[in-house]
């Protein structure tokens, strides 16, 4: 008798719920803007052109692309003219991490992307209920008594099958496919860089981890865990250090205040300002500001928890 051995088979990412999905079809220059708490939202321009306004920027997608809009951004997808044709979807999953590379345009992938998404459409139509006539527009999922076997399981297939393609596209090196074994690394690379530039606009908000932690869809113990095996140190003592760098060309190149600096930074106060630049420094706020010979000294790191 041969030793057979169960093998879990791995993934990268599962779709678990539909939260709406949309097939515009007719011209639809404005749409109402909105904002999933929890769920992503795949929009995919299957014929022509469509338009994807996130925040204060508008994206114009071309035949085949794709952008993936995540969880907390408000957007707002529209068709340009008569014959473009869109699906937007969106949906929550498991491992929804791995889809923050996503959240830019993908290049032209229509002979892949578009046979895809139409299998997508049609297992939809299928599968509920659909109180617009004229077109694809679900916003609660009836589920049809006689829709296809499988078809629920089906348009859970065919998305991922999407989202690892798409994934595949932009994770590519030198022309070849990441493999499975450095995924895993790639992807937490690509949130310390995003969790990084986070800080870097907004660090002189008084930011906290769990804010961060918040606004990446992890939790606080999560995400500084990751973040301390990337960087070397606490996710509270790298946003202490991009304050103290700020603090720096400021006392270096213009004649505000220990009090000005503090508030604009988001110190709690000018006293724990003081204090904390001494310690990391060495040498008090208003001394560094007058001695030119110590602009170059660079800021203590200490190995934190954060």
């Amino acid at each position: 008798m041969f030793g057979y051995e169960k093998y879990k088979l791995s993934r990268i990412v599962t779709v678990q719920e539909l939260v709406s999905a949309d097939l515009m079809r007719v011209p639809r220059k404005k749409s109402l803007r909105h904002t999933h708490a929890e769920a992503w939202e795949l929009c995919c321009c299957v014929k022509g052109q469509m338009e994807v306004e996130r925040d204060d920027t508008v994206t114009l997608l071309q035949e085949g692309e794709v952008l993936l809009v995540a969880p907390g951004v408000e957007h707002a997808p529209a068709t340009k003219g008569k014959g473009d044709v869109a699906l937007v979807l969106s949906f929550t999953c498991t491992n929804a991490e791995h889809l923050r590379p996503l959240q830019e345009v993908i290049p032209d992938m229509a002979e892949e992307s578009i046979p895809i998404t139409n299998k997508i459409v049609a297992e939809l139509e299928a599968c509920f209920l659909n109180r617009s006539v004229n077109r694809l527009h679900i916003l609660h999922f009836v589920p049809n008594v006689d829709s296809p076997l499988g078809a629920e399981q089906l348009i859970c297939c065919y998305l991922e099958q999407l989202l690892i393609m798409l994934l595949r596209q932009v994770t590519m090196e030198k022309g070849s496919v990441v493999r499975t074994s450095y995924f895993k690394k790639a992807m937490q690379g690509y949130l310390i860089e995003q969790v990084d530039d986070y800080i870097v606009r907004n660090f002189r908000r008084r930011l906290t981890v769990e804010e961060i932690a918040e606004d990446f869809h992890y939790s606080r113990t999560r995400l500084s865990t990751v973040y301390k095996q990337i960087k070397g140190i606490g996710l509270h003592e790298a946003i202490t250090q991009e304050q103290l760098r700020q603090a720096k060309i400021l006392l270096a190149n213009t004649d505000k205040s220990i009090t000005e600096i503090s508030e604009e930074l988001g110190f709690s106060s000018p006293q724990y300002f003081s204090r904390l630049f001494t310690k990391k420094m060495g040498v008090a706020p208003s001394y560094y500001a007058k001695d030119r010979n110590l602009h170059d000294r660079p800021v203590v790191e200490e190995h934190s928890t954060g």
